[in-house]
């Protein structure tokens, strides 16, 4: 758009743009701004005509964005972010005042951390806020990007299997912590407390995480590029049920060192007798909230914590060993 059409548009049309997209929803839009139902309405029609496309499209029972929609909806976001820092400029900004909820996609035992760090660091000093924890999805892209999620915590994204849809170049990563992973078993576990060798390790059943459905993880990657296979008798979708499973059954969990240091009551904890690449935890959200006052200070606090949690101990001294052993 010129500078001579943007001189004569009626900028509330671009507020109305914004919700209109975000929400996919006339009704739920005309709510976010005040609007009556046909006054939102009547501004789609305005819209429609300035850009010459339908934006908005009847698919069943809901409002699916056209291809020209999906491409105005980061840069009207953005712009309406722009506008709300120029309010900002003479606010100072006061946690004790913040109220509303931070939203985070993340896998359930990395909820578990950020739920003792929220505790600890941020609703001692911003009380009035709460915090919704989530499972990572695709549908996040978007949703960050209307501000519904504000943050996930990922592996490292290069690691993941996205559709071509999505692009990941769109938003700001910050690796957060690396995390190794470790082996679990239960603390009266026959194998409790030995070095297990790899023909140990191969001779139990096995519990895998599988919160996609898949037939086999990264543990057995490795395995198979050396030559190798276990038996897992368990599959499961969540990080924290695998826990449970172990502390009743023979089984060993191969996890995140994340999980394992936030649940070790009545589990043995050791290295695992094979190569696996630490991994990085990411922070991934859309550039439009890289500069809110807000987002800045909850993830100031979450990610400084956060690098204390995931330590992990029993890898460090693992490695500082082998450094040890190397240069005597």
């Amino acid at each position: 758009m010129s500078e001579k059409r943007l001189e004569g548009l009626d900028l509330n049309l671009l507020l109305t743009l914004h919700w209109l997209l975000a929400e996919r929803n006339v009704t739920a839009a005309a709510d976010k701004l005040g609007l009556s139902q046909p006054a939102a309405s009547r501004a789609l029609a305005k819209l429609r005509a300035i850009f010459d496309d339908p934006l908005l499209v009847k698919v069943g029972g809901t409002m699916a964005p056209t291809r020209l929609a999906e491409r105005l909806q980061p840069a009207t976001a953005l712009a309406m972010e722009r506008c709300r820092d120029v309010l900002r400029v003479t606010d100072t900004f006061d946690p004790a005042g913040q109220t509303g909820p931070f939203r985070v996609a993340c896998a359930d035992y990395l909820g578990a951390v950020i739920t003792a760090v929220w505790a600890e660091s941020v609703a001692k000093e911003a009380p009035g806020m709460t915090l919704e924890i989530m499972p990572p999805t695709l549908d996040d892209a978007t949703a960050m990007a209307t501000g519904k999620t504000d943050l996930c915590l990922l592996p490292d994204v290069n690691l993941l299997e996205l559709p071509p849809t999505i692009d990941v170049t769109q938003f700001v990563k910050k690796d957060v912590a690396e995390q190794d992973f470790l082996c679990a078993v239960r603390k009266d576990h026959p194998m409790a407390g030995k070095v297990l060798t790899m023909e140990d390790y191969l001779s139990l059943d096995h519990t895998l995480v599988t919160p996609d459905g898949d037939k086999s993880g990264v543990v057995d990657d490795e395995l198979a590029r050396m030559g190798h296979q276990r038996r897992i008798a368990y599959r499961v979708g969540s990080f924290l049920l695998s826990i449970a499973v172990v502390r009743v059954t023979d089984a060993v969990l191969t996890a995140p060192s994340a999980l394992l240091q936030m649940r070790q009551e009545n589990l043995w904890i050791f290295p695992p007798p094979l190569p696996l690449r630490t991994v990085n935890i990411c922070g991934v959200w859309h550039p439009n909230w890289t500069h809110d006052p807000r987002h800045q200070w909850v993830r100031g606090r979450l990610f400084d914590e956060m690098l204390n949690l995931v330590q992990c101990p029993i890898m460090r001294k693992k490695r500082a060993d082998a450094l040890a052993a190397a240069s005597s």
